[in-house]
């Protein structure tokens, strides 16, 4: 589902980028309670206006980042804000059928994308079939309680069914063969965590 508005205008806004430099950031980094690891090939699904991309090339230091998103304008905007940049590669694609071969990355971020996706679920499968064996998954979300209410229903437009707490996200990625390295979450509305590939998992069907 893409972003309506007032939801674009909230996520291109420069207070949104610096809370996500200032504070999202070190949250997200202290999830490696045993320093980073190496990064070499990195995805992040939903790349909006491209904060992101800077984040994970910069904070998580991989050396190549691969950015998709369903919304072309998201894509155009990316495009032209880094230009000419040999370590991306954006392009257009579905969180629940990525265009990628399995084990192609160490590295997946979702910085609160999943909340709009309908069928998050079979998106986590997604996830764990890209990522290689020993690889991260970093997840930033907003959960039911902070979407599914009254205000958030008259002012974004987010699925209002299927949708998750901290407790569902993390039975869903282990379901899908997840480990749960580490996370917090904020009185039920949002959350970060840190989930493991297995070394020698394979790619679930």
């Amino acid at each position: 589902m893409k972003l309506n508005k007032l939801e674009r205008y909230v996520v291109r806004h420069p207070l949104r980028q610096w809370l996500q430099q200032r504070l999202e950031q070190p949250l997200l980094l202290g999830l490696f309670e045993h320093g980073l690891p190496v990064v070499e090939h990195a995805l992040e699904i939903g790349c909006g206006f491209g904060q992101g991309i800077s984040m994970i090339h910069k904070g998580f230091g991989a050396s190549n980042v691969t950015a998709v998103d369903l919304d072309e304008e998201m894509l155009s905007y990316c495009a032209k804000r880094y230009v000419d940049v040999p370590w991306l590669t954006l392009a257009q694609a579905d969180a629940t059928t990525l265009p990628f071969a399995d084990s192609s990355f160490n590295l997946v971020c979702d910085f609160a994308v999943f909340h709009h996706v309908p069928d998050w679920q079979q998106a986590v499968s997604e996830v764990f079939r890209v990522l290689r064996p020993g690889g991260s998954f970093v997840i930033e979300e907003l959960y039911r309680a902070a979407i599914c209410n009254p205000v958030s229903r008259r002012l974004f437009e987010h699925p209002q069914q299927n949708r998750f707490n901290h407790g569902e996200m993390h039975d869903c990625l282990r379901l899908a063969g997840f480990e749960i390295a580490k996370s917090h979450h904020v009185l039920g509305l949002a959350g970060v965590t840190l989930a493991i590939k297995p070394v020698g998992a394979n790619a679930i069907s």
